[in-house]
């Protein structure tokens, strides 16, 4: 009766809030699941660190970090917090570090909500909000795994979000965090440089370089200030030097020929790592084009679904991805799911396939095993997803031949 009495709007942002509330609840009660003791145990070595000596000196006295500097100053933050509590060496360490995904994944889905509602009615926008919040294959890779997927995510969300209300600063800002919290954002950049050259001429375009730029050196100052850009090179490149195989562990194209394959052998004179930004590259111009060509006409949903099919592609076509590189696609999806009859297939199916790539992994690297050649899983995972992409492009030619049914007018 009390809810019954409230305006519109209080029931509404009771009704958030309560989602909210609970997907986070969920998260939490998971925490204690075992996810990849590795991972967990150097996540907890950085809190401490970064909770001991802080974000200046965190490089120059931790053994080894491939994570860019947003990241450590939520090691810091969470870690001093396990420090003033005393948490460290407890079982209860681990709710601080699996935390601060959590906390970003719940943003994200009030972002989804938020974007639904602004276009359509509440009962749409919460059932897209809670299609996210409660997704298993992203609360797996949160609250069990415990990676940290879900922070650059949110910024990737935000940056499109303001991109297409032509807020073009407080998008490349957005986008420029995301870049320091994850190197896999650089997939969006193609599309934030044509939208924001397309919207603002070059001008615009120079003046949101600035911004993003000017926001990457606020946040990377305190770590050096000396050399910025051989100090994020030297993290960037050190990284995917690292991991110079095929695929690592994630179910794409270079898993039909086995996983953790050398992607440095050659394939008519040219080699594996190449051939396959080769493959990316191909589809960003495409991807382009058909931005291009009907932007103008279908709005806002082209511009979701040309960043999704970017994502979607950088986890498929290149090397040395993870499993989880799934995960914004997923996001970008949910935000279209009300609005795109023909892609809540392919949420459900991507959406499966990213919740059994990450648990088979992770499966495997309990056990201290690899996944051998031509297991079954990998392949029909595999043949999903690569499925799924064929039927994305041609959803795309159609759209391009001015074939209907595919998407609707703009948003």
């Amino acid at each position: 009766m009390i809810l019954v009495n409230l305006s519109k709007d209080k029931r509404e942002a009771i009704a958030i809030a309560t989602l909210l509330l609970f997907s986070f609840l969920i998260k939490i009660l998971l925490v204690p699941l075992p996810g990849y003791e590795v991972d967990l145990t150097t996540f907890t070595a950085w809190f401490k660190t970064a909770a001991e000596f802080g974000p200046r000196v965190f490089y120059n006295v931790v053994p080894w970090c491939d994570y860019p500097p947003f990241n450590v100053y939520l090691f810091w933050l969470f870690g001093s917090l396990a420090k003033g509590f005393s948490l460290f060496n407890t079982s209860y360490s681990v709710y601080l570090v699996k935390l601060p995904p959590i906390l970003f994944d719940t943003a994200t889905t009030f972002l989804i909500f938020w974007f639904v509602r602004r276009r359509l009615n509440f009962k749409i926008s919460i059932i897209a909000a809670s299609l996210y919040a409660f997704n298993p294959a992203i609360i797996f890779n949160i609250a069990v795994w415990g990676q940290y997927d879900a922070i650059y995510t949110f910024f990737l969300v935000l940056s499109l979000m303001f991109l297409i209300d032509s807020k073009l600063a407080l998008s490349a800002a957005s986008f420029a965090v995301g870049i320091l919290t994850k190197p896999q954002s650089i997939a969006l950049a193609p599309l934030l440089v044509f939208l924001i050259l397309r919207k603002r001429n070059w001008r615009g375009l120079a003046s949101s370089i600035l911004v993003g730029i000017s926001a990457l050196i606020v946040l990377i100052i305190p770590f050096e200030w000396s050399n910025p850009i051989k100090f994020l090179s030297s993290i960037y490149f050190g990284a995917l030097e690292g991991y110079a195989y095929t695929t690592v562990n994630a179910f794409n194209l270079w898993a039909l020929g086995g996983l953790f394959r050398p992607d440095t052998q050659s394939f008519l004179f040219v080699d594996l790592f190449t051939i396959g930004w080769i493959l990316f590259g191909a589809l960003t111009v495409f991807t382009l084009y058909f931005l291009h060509k009907r932007v103008d006409d279908k709005g806002d949903l082209i511009i979701l679904f040309s960043a999704f099919v970017l994502l979607f592609g950088f986890f498929l076509l290149p090397t040395r991805i993870h499993e989880r590189y799934m995960f914004p696609a997923i996001a970008i999806l949910t935000l279209m799911v009300p609005f795109l009859k023909k892609i809540r297939l392919v949420f459900a199916a991507l959406s499966f396939t990213f919740l059994v790539n990450q648990a088979y992994v992770l499966l495997f690297l309990n056990k201290g095993q690899f996944i051998q050649f031509n297991d079954p899983v990998v392949w029909i995972v595999t043949l999903i997803n690569l499925s799924v992409f064929l039927y994305v492009l041609m959803l795309m030619f159609n759209e391009l031949r001015h074939k209907t049914g595919v998407f609707p007018k703009p948003i």
